[in-house]
């Protein structure tokens, strides 16, 4: 009788931490262009529809690319959120919104060495709520260089004949020079023992690297991604974009978990909001030209 009695306690404790967990929505976005820059084209009709599609998102912590500062981001998010950018003399800063009701205690600070040639720096959050911890990176990688080698010798031999070669060639040069501070940061955090995820605009088809079998210098998936305690997964390895009819297949925006931070993934979670029009490049430059993914954890 006894035992019976231990076993339903057990139970009973299983099932209230499983009841009472506490879901947290964690997003990423690239809104483009979203700032001052004569790009953004948008009228008031355009800043309506994106809040209208922020708030199906409905996110409590929202990496945000292409986004110049707080009061571009409060133009779609509003008031209900604490804003943390980067200071890169650029209107395309990398930045994470937290809502303010979260309860979590955020401290921020810029990722200054992601700052490779005309790159942008990442913004590093780390989340406090009763104790628990959870640290994130948000980025966004240089374009121009989504599954090319990133090696030195592949990169020597790409062709430069015309401005568009030579961009290429540039863009997986700088790549390859992130790359090394953003396995350093991971490296780091590994060491650190914090739940830790990395998410934003990569700008890689990872994918593809896993796909063409890439060495850890060459694929910027096999560089941050090592065993044990560093193993790394994203479910946008497996899933296919939908975003603007799947006009591009594979995903460049990604959310990527340690295994601390993957026991907390509230299983099939992930999601892709897509927005409702058919495509076309004026639409996609008045929203934008990436759909934000988010994912839940239960912690």
């Amino acid at each position: 009788m006894t035992k019976l009695i231990s076993l339903v306690c057990i139970a009973l404790t299983f099932l209230s931490t499983k009841t009472f967990a506490e879901t947290l929505k964690v997003a990423s976005w690239n809104i483009a262009w979203l700032g001052s820059h004569e790009y953004n084209q948008r009228k008031d009709t355009d800043y309506q529809k994106l809040a209208r599609y922020a708030r199906e998102l409905d996110a409590d912590v929202i990496a945000l690319q292409e986004v110049e500062s707080a009061k571009w981001a409060q133009k779609v998010f509003g008031d209900d959120y604490d804003y943390f950018f980067t200071t890169k003399n650029w209107v395309q800063r990398v930045g994470v919104a937290v809502r303010k009701s979260s309860g979590y205690k955020a401290s921020a600070v810029e990722y200054r060495e992601l700052d490779q040639g005309l790159a942008r720096r990442g913004m590093d959050v780390t989340l406090t709520k009763n104790g628990k911890s959870v640290r994130l990176l948000a980025v966004h990688m240089k374009s121009g260089c989504f599954d090319k080698a990133l090696d030195q010798a592949s990169i020597a031999k790409m062709p430069n004949s015309d401005e568009k070669e030579q961009y290429a060639k540039i863009a997986c040069a700088e790549l390859a020079k992130q790359a090394k501070p953003l396995e350093a940061w991971v490296d780091a955090r590994a060491e650190e023992g914090i739940p830790f995820i990395l998410l934003g605009d990569f700008n890689r088809r990872f994918v593809k690297d896993i796909a063409l079998n890439y060495t850890e210098v060459q694929g910027l998936w096999q560089t941050i991604n090592d065993e044990g305690g560093e193993a790394l997964w994203a479910p946008t390895i497996t899933a296919e974009s939908q975003c603007w009819g799947g006009y591009y297949k594979d995903y460049i925006d990604h959310i990527i978990f340690d295994p601390k931070a993957k026991a907390h993934y509230v299983e099939n979670s992930f999601e892709q909001l897509v927005f409702e029009p058919k495509y076309t490049r004026e639409l996609s430059q008045k929203l934008s030209d990436h759909c934000p993914i988010s994912i839940k954890l239960a912690l």
